[in-house]
């Protein structure tokens, strides 16, 4: 009798434990479906994730090279210039500003934003250019962006002259700004940054 409850209360316990699982993966699922796409037509609806023009397609030209973006809304085709938009997110939530007509994808906006964009580059000695993830930044969220270089962030950040010493020594040292640590989650350009405000 009482291997048999026992035999019970396991099925019972794995059932419960089936059960937790499969609701667990129902919630997720279910908040990646809610995830929208959309235009943030200010930085301000950016910072305050106020989506324009949500779920509908977004069409960038961007091999084009157009200074346009395309959506449709309530069946009309409506074209807004990307120099008027501030960016727009896509199904995933990955956040993009538009800058000089191309989007570049915002990777951190903590203390100042980080971007990466793909671009095709010559390897050394390679048969063709290769694309490549490229990184950006800009002191202010909606202040021009520069290549993530230290001559860049020495004029950019010329108020600041420890983080340009910090900047300058990693870069000697053979560090990559735009390298991530899993497990600080910061990039290193960021790490030097919270350094130098120490």
């Amino acid at each position: 009798m009482n291997n048999l409850i026992i035999i019970t209360m396991k099925k019972f316990k794995l059932l419960m434990i089936m059960v937790i699982i499969m609701t667990f993966g129902f919630i997720q699922k279910s908040n990646a479906q809610k995830q929208s796409s959309g235009l943030y037509l200010t930085l301000n609806d950016y910072m305050n994730h106020k989506l324009s023009y949500t779920n509908e397609p977004v069409s960038l030209h961007e091999f084009l090279g157009s200074d346009y973006v395309t959506v449709i809304d309530h069946g009309q085709k409506v074209q807004l210039e990307k120099n008027k938009v501030f960016g727009y997110q896509d199904k995933t939530g990955n956040s993009y500003r538009f800058f000089n007509d191309k989007a570049y994808q915002i990777v951190d906006a903590n203390g100042f934003c980080i971007y990466s964009h793909e671009k095709l580059v010559q390897p050394v000695g390679g048969k063709g250019p290769k694309p490549t993830t490229v990184y950006y930044f800009s002191k202010k969220n909606d202040g021009e962006i520069l290549p993530l270089a230290p001559d860049y962030i020495a004029k950019a950040f010329s108020d600041n002259t420890k983080f340009r010493n910090l900047v300058e020594v990693a870069y000697k040292a053979d560090v990559k700004l735009d390298a991530y640590d899993d497990v600080s989650h910061e990039y290193k350009i960021k790490e030097l940054y919270a350094e130098s405000l120490k």
